[in-house]
């Protein structure tokens, strides 16, 4: 086969694969693109979704010399093994009505066409390269029980942060998710629990330590460790609103929420991410 003709080939190849991946997965996205619109927690899905493409295109370009349908028994294997995989988180998926295992499936079917097309190097550190980009694509994608964990949290949010003021010395009282303060009065909301802003976080975070040098398990270390930063970000948050309802007005406050707190929070997470990213980092050198 001459390369024009190989050429060819591996064309048609890759449109009928692009192409059986919009029959298998076309619903799947499109169900994405309406939650994305409405759901206040993945807003940012489709910044996900280009951050992903991103991440795939700049493998494929490090990696530009890697033969096309090479074919060899091993990425066959692997290519089979995915999609079985692919085929069962599928059916789960249509079974259970979960949009997130269908997310899964399709990183696995991803997965499985990367291998079967271009193949990867010994040992498994290259198959976790081509892959990141496809599971990265999870972050976008709805994760089951999100509302019910929102609602108990909202509760526990509501508790703590009671418990919290109170010990400061300050007069409050806890009626479900309601705080109730001597001159004002606030609801624990979703947008409260800080779920929607350590969604964000974590998606910031895992993309930008793609491109930092540092053992595999320290950046497994950050990522399990920005949810307990989120948190305490978060509720470094609510004290703030309430201590401006006591002291200032409930007005106040709540322009305080809406207008600088996120900002506040951000700042106070991603200086203590940093935080932890530096001390790894020289830790990593020193040993």
């Amino acid at each position: 086969m001459s390369h024009t003709q190989k050429a060819m080939f591996s064309g048609i190849v890759v449109f009928l694969s692009i192409a059986l991946s919009y029959v298998l997965f076309g619903s799947l996205f499109f169900h994405l693109i309406d939650t994305w619109k409405i759901d206040p927690f993945y807003l940012h899905g489709p910044w996900i979704a280009v951050a992903s493409f991103f991440l795939y295109l700049r493998f494929l370009w490090l990696h530009r010399e890697s033969q096309l349908l090479r074919l060899r028994t091993k990425d066959i294997v692997s290519a089979i093994v995915f999609l079985v995989f692919s085929a069962l988180f599928f059916l789960f998926g249509i079974q259970t009505k979960m949009p997130f295992l269908g997310g899964l499936a399709f990183a696995l079917w991803g997965v499985a066409l990367h291998s079967l097309l271009f193949g990867s190097k010994e040992g498994c550190l290259p198959v976790m390269e081509y892959s990141f980009p496809f599971f990265y694509f999870l972050f976008a994608v709805p994760l089951p029980y999100l509302s019910e964990a929102s609602g108990l949290l909202q509760l526990f949010i509501a508790k703590l942060s009671t418990n919290i003021f109170s010990g400061l010395g300050y007069p409050i009282r806890q009626e479900g998710i309601n705080l109730i303060l001597p001159h004002a009065s606030f609801q624990i909301a979703p947008d409260c629990t800080g779920i929607k802003s350590w969604l964000v976080l974590f998606s910031l975070v895992v993309f930008f330590l793609t491109f930092i040098r540092l053992k595999f398990c320290f950046k497994i270390l950050i990522s399990f460790l920005i949810v307990p930063v989120a948190f305490f970000s978060n509720m470094f948050r609510i004290i703030v609103l309430l201590l401006l309802g006591f002291h200032k007005d409930e007005k106040i406050a709540l322009a305080f929420w809406h207008d600088f707190s996120g900002i506040t929070f951000y700042g106070v997470a991603c200086f203590l991410t940093l935080l932890m990213v530096w001390a790894l980092i020289r830790y990593d050198r020193t040993t």
